[in-house]
């Protein structure tokens, strides 16, 4: 998603309050949304004291024309134990509102949410779904249907309506959009909270902040050569199948050809007839690849997404320190940083499960890419042995099913070479990966600050 300054939408009602790029809200709430902890950032922006948020219900700053939908999806993955990243407006104290990307974590006995302003087009996208999800919501008010049929009518219009923008699911949307945001503010927020002179807590938290973000920048770089491996692998073994189906049909003509000629030339017919086993084999483990590479991608996709969130909370992290160092936040609001800790050691704990099913999966498309040239291989031999047996026995009677069969065979084979050069960079380009020393750099921001 592209950088974007937001634009005016239906959602307008009093000003809108300044967010730079580098603005953090943090907050966490009990099970029932009861608001426990804040920051500088959610208070100013929001325009209530601190101590008026603490303890209210975060609903206070919900905006009225928020569809439903928006936060009924919210409370699935909630409920289902799962993050979730979505675009909120916000309701001021005055009366004003604010967008902002929110990333809402599960805690054992609450939830942890961090909010940053929004900064692509994720965010035009969005206002214009929620636009549409509202008209139908409200038409099903109308209708007489109760606040949850609601709430679910807007959580599958909402759906609909980025499927329709090409989106799988939510999922991919969410994926998308958190990724895309963080991508865009990544070295501003680093550089905005570094504080050289910092000691103590403050130091040892920027000190691991700065790990994990070049540890985490590694694992970007390496997961961006994959995607563009695994792109290419995808494209040439849909381009392989796609000549190898196509051969199929040259492959039954001739077939089906030397059977007319059986009566004089059996062993030719006999070799036609079994001809085509390796090639049938060959497309099933092409296809497989196919499957292999769909999970390739929606476990490169998680890693991004991982590492956002990842990156989010430890960015969090940065900005309590440098508030604490800089005198705008007490000592002691530097006790919500364990919190980010856990829910930043949880994601690395899952990138870790994602990246051996990353490795595995490279494994897997270096095997079946063998598996189906062996196969190929195979069919060649057949091949020649047919062309041979025609040659002898039936040249007049199948001179038009040769030439046919050996073109297409040449175009698959050319396509087949392809296919093992991507196949073999797949092999050597195995992810690396230290999730030990990510622990190790976010057990090092564990401070003890009573609060």
């Amino acid at each position: 998603m592209k950088h974007a300054s937001p634009q005016p939408g239906s959602m307008q009602s009093g000003s809108e309050p300044v967010m730079g790029p580098t603005d953090l809200f943090f907050s966490t709430t009990d099970r029932r949304g009861v608001i426990r902890q804040g920051n500088s950032v959610f208070a100013r922006v929001s325009g209530y004291p601190l101590e008026h948020l603490l303890d209210a219900p975060h609903n206070i700053v919900r905006h009225p024309e928020m569809p439903a939908g928006a936060f009924r999806l919210m409370w699935d993955y909630l409920e289902a134990d799962r993050t979730v990243a979505t675009y909120v407006c916000n309701l001021t104290a005055d009366g004003g509102q604010y967008w902002v990307c929110a990333v809402v974590s599960p805690l054992d006995d609450g939830f942890l949410s961090v909010r940053v302003a929004p900064m692509t087009t994720g965010l035009t996208l969005v206002r214009e779904v929620y636009d549409e999800a509202l008209a139908i919501e409200r038409d099903a008010t109308t209708g007489g249907k109760n606040r949850r049929q609601v709430a679910e009518i807007g959580r599958a219009a909402i759906v609909a309506a980025l499927q329709r923008r090409g989106f799988a699911d939510y999922d991919a949307f969410m994926q998308a959009a958190l990724v895309g945001e963080r991508t865009t503010r990544q070295s501003l927020t680093l550089t905005a909270h570094q504080r050289p002179d910092a000691t103590g807590e403050v130091a040892r938290i920027l000190d691991g902040t700065r790990e994990v973000a070049l540890v985490l920048e590694d694992l970007v770089r390496s997961l961006t050569t994959y995607q563009k491996l695994s792109a290419e692998l995808a494209k040439a073994t849909e381009g392989t199948l796609a000549l190898t189906q196509q051969m199929a049909a040259s492959v039954t003509a001739a077939q089906q050809a030397s059977a007319s000629v059986a009566d004089r030339a059996p062993v030719l017919a006999n070799v036609a007839a079994v001809m085509s086993a390796p090639m049938t084999a060959a497309v099933d483990d092409l296809r497989d690849l196919s499957q292999t590479f769909q999970r390739l991608h929606h476990s490169i996709n998680d890693m991004r997404f991982q590492i956002a969130l990842a990156a989010t909370y430890t960015d969090m992290a940065s900005g309590f320190a440098a508030e604490a160092w800089d005198g705008r936040a007490p000592l002691e609001s530097l006790s919500a940083v364990p919190l980010l800790v856990d829910v930043a050691d949880a994601c690395v704990t899952d990138m870790a499960h994602q990246v051996r099913q990353v490795n595995s999966d490279l494994h897997a498309v270096s095997a079946l890419v063998r598996a189906s040239i062996d196969q190929l291989e195979e069919f060649r031999r057949m091949i020649g042995r047919w062309r041979q047996l025609t040659l002898r026995h039936a040249a007049t009677a199948l001179a038009d099913q040769v030439e046919p069969v050996d073109a297409a065979v040449a175009r698959t084979w050319l396509s087949t070479e392809r296919l093992v050069q991507l196949s073999q960079r797949s092999t050597d380009a195995i992810l690396p990966f230290d999730d030990a020393a990510l622990h190790r750099h976010l057990a090092s921001m564990r401070v003890n600050v009573a609060g």
